[in-house]
């Protein structure tokens, strides 16, 4: 997109409290043409109407459309609760006017629609949030894009919320919680999967993939996930699939494996904080009888200890092993630094909580909070393609776009 020059004018009646707002919203509705990809969502029509009868209903000011960009825009507006939409956004009719409402809904509307959602309809925010990013993102782009997947715990404070079980919560042990797996590609989430408390990432492993497989129409691209992902079942699905991989092991797994002959002898100091050694074609679990790339790696931490009220520093050394399948020969210091940088994704967990308040549950239906979800997603996409093509330039550099506000 050519854009030379934004002028952003407030007078009279149009001044707001959010200051350069109205450009994010110009842009979610003249450019992304948000409210138009949102028309394939029918929560609010009856799908079984007889079209032979002309029958006159009273129009409604929420369309399903309208209210997803209106949800998009209260969670780009860093709103927690929708509870407090009435008490913060009642003034800024400005802002509803550009979304193409008279003014914003009150938090009884907006929770009854997201209590409506049903399957069907949380495969259509999937597929409007899918063609934006074939149209925008970078993800579609890519030659050889890397997934990255992970799951994270959504804490919940009453067991009343549908499928909210006590499960792998480590933060908030014996809490009721959701688990929402993610697979993301150049920082934009291309997939998601939404489940009960007690669900383990594993299991959702292979609907994450096969659901970017058939997105992206290819299979050549690398998978990055943590220890948590690695299993038997899990390893002879991607040799089966013929997957290019990267996955965290546990040190005593590659050494339990009495097959193994390991040279501990070609140690070499990869930093002043890290050692590897190149395990070479060796195996992994017991159960999966397929040999696989490992890279061993010991790296120095420091860790803080408080004894009689003072901190003292000591070091000491972690262990564990990266597994790796790939097509390409790569140097162990290349596979050792490809596979860190996927800490991003702990980031993108602690950003979309925060700012995007995806933790914060609204709904007691299971599947109205997958839908806020989805909406989540959908506002942190276009946040993201809204700081790419606006605020910053390509390249190297990262220069704000002149905006002049008068």
């Amino acid at each position: 997109m050519d854009i030379k020059d934004i002028e952003l004018v407030f007078e009279g009646d149009g001044l707001t409290k959010y200051g350069l707002f109205p450009l994010l919203t110009w842009f979610l509705m003249d450019v992304l043409e948000l409210e138009k990809r949102c028309k394939i969502v029918t929560v609010k029509r009856k799908r079984n109407r007889d079209k032979t009868r002309d029958i006159k209903r009273r129009k409604t000011l929420f369309p399903a459309p309208k209210m997803c960009v209106g949800i998009v825009v209260v969670i780009l507006l860093g709103i927690k609760r929708f509870e407090r939409i009435r008490n913060v956004l009642h003034t800024e009719t400005k802002i509803a006017n550009m979304i193409g409402l008279k003014r914003f809904f009150d938090p009884v509307t907006v929770r009854n629609f997201i209590n409506e959602f049903q399957l069907w309809h949380l495969r259509q925010l999937d597929r409007v949030n899918t063609d934006l990013l074939k149209d925008f993102g970078e993800s579609f782009r890519q030659d050889f894009p890397v997934l990255d997947i992970d799951m994270t715990t959504h804490s919940l404070e009453s067991k009343k919320r549908e499928g909210a079980i006590p499960g792998y919560n480590k933060k908030n042990k014996g809490k009721p919680c959701y688990q929402w797996s993610v697979g993301f590609i150049r920082e934009e989430i291309i997939s998601q999967a939404l489940s009960n408390g007690n669900t383990h990432c594993s299991t959702k492993f292979e609907g994450i993939v096969e659901d970017v497989r058939e997105k992206l129409d290819t299979t050549n691209f690398i998978l990055r996930v943590d220890g948590g992902y690695l299993s038997a079942e899990t390893l002879n699905y991607i040799v089966k699939n013929d997957l290019q991989v990267t996955i965290t092991c546990q040190f005593n797994y590659i050494l339990a494996q009495k097959e193994n002959e390991i040279d501990f002898s070609k140690w070499f100091d990869h930093n002043e904080y890290t050692r590897l050694l190149d395990a070479g074609e060796v195996y992994v679990v017991s159960k999966c009888k397929h040999k696989f790339r490992v890279i061993l790696v010991e790296q120095k931490q420091e860790k803080t200890e408080i004894d009689d009220g003072k901190k003292h520093k000591t070091k000491e050394i972690k262990k564990y092993a990266i597994v790796a399948r790939l097509n390409a020969p790569s140097d162990p210091s290349a596979i050792y630094e490809f596979h860190h940088q996927r800490q991003t994704i702990e980031n993108f967990f602690n950003e979309v909580k925060n700012p995007f308040n995806a933790g914060k549950m609204p709904s007691q239906k299971f599947r109205g909070n997958e839908a806020y979800l989805h909406l989540v997603t959908l506002a942190y996409n276009c946040f993201g393609i809204f700081k790419k093509t606006i605020c910053q330039r390509s390249g190297r550099e990262n220069l704000l776009v002149q905006l002049r506000v008068s």
